[in-house]
């Protein structure tokens, strides 16, 4: 382990699949991880940049306001151990919530200054609203207020959390399972040698997140199976590869020699973000539909799961229980609209048959 005498960084130790522990440098006004080695140039240069951009910095914030309670959370371990991704997701909106995004043409003003102790609940759904035109980041802002105030609450900033299950905006149904035909349709489009294919089975086979197959390198599949550690969760899975997985999986890696197992054209793991869209591009260039997504394959390889009979507890320790929540809810309404056609149908064929038991001269 190497020390830093670099003021407002963090070194977060954190053990790999392989026991090795590995130390990660970050830079704490931002939460933003730093490169690996603290003695190198590009070490010092990322440092140098991120305290040149007052954008990221929350600057000698006054005690008890929510700048210092923002400075306060990203130096903390509930945020240093959050995936990096989902730190860098987080880190943006706690920014929003603190500036503002009036820069950007939005009305929200920033609450930096304000007292933590000062938000009510009206205060909560002003915000909210505030996002309406984007219901998904009205939910997501309300929702990084909660895990903040929550913050607050365990080091005494405040007594209550008033963000706590406020009612949400109405966002539609989201991402939703691909349908057979979908599925078909992708398939006649990507042949088993495309790298557009092989992304579609690996995601549709193992049932993981985008950012989770986009950093499978051959290491991952040995025997037969596929190990992964989820980036979100830290959960380590092994999943046998099925054998339409196999059938594009094996070819395709006896094809190159890179390390990555979906290299990109520079012949590295393709970044999350560059993964999906990749995997969007080759959606819309099969003509499937805009509310076929990359994500909707983490939902169909729950529906497929579910219709082999397996058990609820079962699919969640693969995608995860939010996954299974939806997909609950999905296959439900799907099978009360089967169930009400089929009703519907037999009782029009007893009418029918009905009508043809009666005499002509019985009206």
């Amino acid at each position: 382990m190497v020390r830093v005498d670099f003021p407002g960084v963090n070194m977060v130790t954190k053990r790999l699949a392989s026991g090795e522990r590995r130390v990660y440098y970050y830079h704490r006004a931002s939460g933003i991880r730093l490169p690996d080695d603290p003695r190198s140039p590009e070490f010092a240069q990322a440092y140098a940049k991120l305290n040149a951009a007052p954008a990221t910095r929350l600057d000698d914030p006054k005690p008890e306001t929510f700048a210092a309670l923002i400075e306060a959370y990203k130096a903390s371990p509930d945020f240093l151990q959050l995936a990096e991704e989902t730190r860098k997701s987080y880190a943006r909106h706690l920014d929003t919530l603190s500036l503002g995004n009036t820069a950007k043409g939005g009305k929200f003003k920033g609450w930096g200054a304000l007292p933590v102790k000062a938000v009510e609940r009206k205060h909560v759904l002003t915000l909210r609203d505030t996002f309406m035109e984007k219901p998904r980041t009205a939910n997501y802002m309300v929702q990084v207020l909660r895990l903040l105030l929550t913050f607050a609450v365990d080091r005494g900033w405040r007594a209550d959390n008033p963000a706590q299950r406020p009612k949400m905006l109405k966002t539609g149904d989201g991402h939703r399972p691909w349908e057979e035909s979908e599925i078909e349709s992708f398939r006649a489009k990507w042949g088993p040698t495309t790298r557009e294919r092989v992304a579609f089975e690996l995601l549709l086979n193992t049932g993981q997140r985008a950012g989770d197959v986009a950093a499978m390198v051959r290491q991952h599949y040995r025997s037969g199976t596929i190990s992964v550690t989820q980036q979100k969760t830290n959960e380590r899975l092994w999943i046998p590869a099925s054998q339409e997985l196999v059938a594009v999986l094996d070819p395709w890696l006896e094809s190159h020699k890179h390390m990555a197992m979906l290299p990109s054209r520079f012949h590295k793991p393709m970044t999350p973000n560059g993964f999906v869209h990749f995997m969007s591009d080759a959606i819309r260039e099969a003509g499937l539909a805009d509310d076929v997504t990359t994500h909707g394959l983490r939902y169909t390889a729950a529906t497929m799961l579910h219709e082999l009979k397996l058990e609820w507890e079962v699919i969640a320790s693969i995608t995860g229980h939010q996954t299974v929540a939806m997909v609950r809810k999905y296959t439900a309404k799907k099978r009360n609209a089967q169930l009400a056609i089929a009703s519907l149908d037999a009782a029009r064929a007893a009418k029918g048959k009905g009508k043809k038991g009666r005499p002509k001269n019985a009206e």
